[in-house]
């Protein structure tokens, strides 16, 4: 039995038995850690106090305590203990790392910086400070001030493809594309193998529409890793791009065989076999994908505007339907099924899904709301359609066509001098549009008042 096991147990005997058992400070350290890797953190803190007991000017068990505090974010207790710790040992790492940590979490990141530049004075290892600190910077998108300490630990180690993503993510946001591919440049002329550089530099040519160039970086990446299953991803979506939509069914399918089933690639395939044309592939992937994974608003949505095209409207309504269950809050979704819904004149449930839409939020396109206003109109809604109406005209104030429907429905209402208004607004724009004075007699019946 190890020595850690043996301490683990004389521990857990010592709980049950209540006696008191000795310790010393790294068998603590040692039970104490075992807990909080098995995310046992009462256990974890019963080692730890009873380790202070038997210890309690022990600096690694006092840093364990505030640690643990500081995961159940009790930050003022453990930030007391590392004040007292930074007293007696100035120049401990961990101290200046945990109250970085306690810093960043309450959203005082110059705080955690200041800190942290501070600890890079006298701390040899600096690769995890810069790290900190450029994700610090990061978080506050100020990008400009993370790249150099990106830069560093890059330097530190070439190998460090996190803080290369970052770094690339970086320059992006600043739109400083050639640095992106000056630095990828530089990895690959140290580590030409490098499939991350190859990857990086390939999404960063097809972003600039170099896709002959895109398409070669991602075959680099591939010699690099014949396994690498995102890059034959990003290569197969170039290729389709550029119209070669064999090639790219190819690498799709090949991404497929090197990992799990992926409902994304499955619509990726699914797309590809509906421009050839090939009617059976194309069903038989975008079903695989919405059934791999049932909650892919992209594939339910291609497949239900499929049917749409076809006319199959009872098909499409099934599947909008089917698509719900499992994406309620998606607005693509319920607009579209919102649509179907008033195509066959199921006016009840096409309103209750329009309202579903304005619950989520009511900052959505003059689109959504010129469909649900047909369909009040068609379902004869009328003070509903005056509510909705003026509900859209808050932020759609110039659309002629809400003025001439809030018009038609106060004139039904007998409300003629505000209806008179209303109609004059939109009457600046244009026309009375036919489908509205097919709904609204009451434009003909009052025409010479109107005008």
């Amino acid at each position: 039995m190890s020595n850690l096991s043996s301490s683990i147990l004389r521990f857990e005997e010592m709980l049950k038995t209540n006696t008191v058992f000795y310790f010393d400070s790294t068998e603590f350290i040692s039970i104490s850690h075992h807990y909080i890797d098995q995310a046992n953190y009462s256990l974890a803190e019963k080692s730890i106090k009873m380790g202070l007991d038997q210890h309690p000017n022990n600096t690694d068990l006092m840093l364990l305590n505030s640690e643990l505090l500081i995961f159940n974010s009790k930050y003022e207790d453990a930030y007391e203990i590392l004040n007292y710790l930074e007293e007696v040992d100035p120049e401990n790492r961990e101290v200046y790392l945990q109250k970085a940590t306690i810093y960043s979490k309450n959203n005082h990141s110059d705080e955690a910086i200041a800190i942290l530049k501070r600890a890079l004075l006298f701390i040899d290892d600096k690769l995890e400070i810069w790290n900190m600190i450029a994700m610090e910077f990061l978080l506050n998108e100020d990008f400009n001030s993370a790249i150099p300490f990106f830069k560093k630990c890059l330097e530190y180690d070439n190998e460090d493809y996190q803080s290369l993503y970052n770094l690339i993510f970086c320059y992006e946001n600043l739109d400083m594309i050639e640095e992106s591919i000056s630095e990828l440049s530089s990895v690959l002329e140290k580590r030409p193998y490098s499939k991350i550089a190859w990857h990086q530099l390939g999404k960063i040519y097809n972003k600039q529409q170099k896709y002959k160039e895109s398409i070669s970086a991602f075959d680099f990446a591939i010699i690099s890793d014949d396994q690498f299953v995102s890059a034959y991803i990003e290569k197969a979506k170039v290729l389709e791009k550029v119209g070669r939509v064999n090639e790219a069914l190819d690498n799709f399918r090949l991404s497929i065989e090197l990992s799990e089933p992926n409902s994304y690639i499955y619509y990726r395939i699914a797309k590809c076999y509906k421009k050839l044309n090939n009617k059976k592939l194309f069903l038989n992937y975008i079903k695989k994908a919405v059934r791999e994974e049932p909650g892919n608003e992209k594939a339910w949505l291609f497949l239900i505007k499929y049917y749409l095209k076809k006319k199959n409207l009872r098909q499409s309504k099934y599947l909008c339907s089917k698509a719900l269950d499992n994406n309620h809050n998606s607005i693509k979704i319920l607009e579209i099924s919102s649509k179907i819904l008033h195509k066959t004149k199921c006016y009840e449930d096409a309103i209750k899904s329009y309202n579903q839409i304005l619950n989520f939020k009511e900052d959505i396109s003059w689109r959504v709301w010129k469909g649900f206003i047909k369909c009040l109109i068609d379902a004869k809604r009328w003070p509903e359609l005056l509510k909705i109406s003026l509900k859209a005209k808050k932020h759609f104030p110039n659309k002629a066509f809400i003025d001439f429907t809030i018009s038609g429905c106060l004139l039904k209402d007998g409300k003629l001098n505000e209806a008179i208004y209303f109609f004059q607004s939109g009457n600046k724009v244009c026309e009375v549009p036919n489908k509205l004075i097919e709904s609204f007699p009451e434009f003909t019946e009052n025409r010479t008042l109107l005008v």
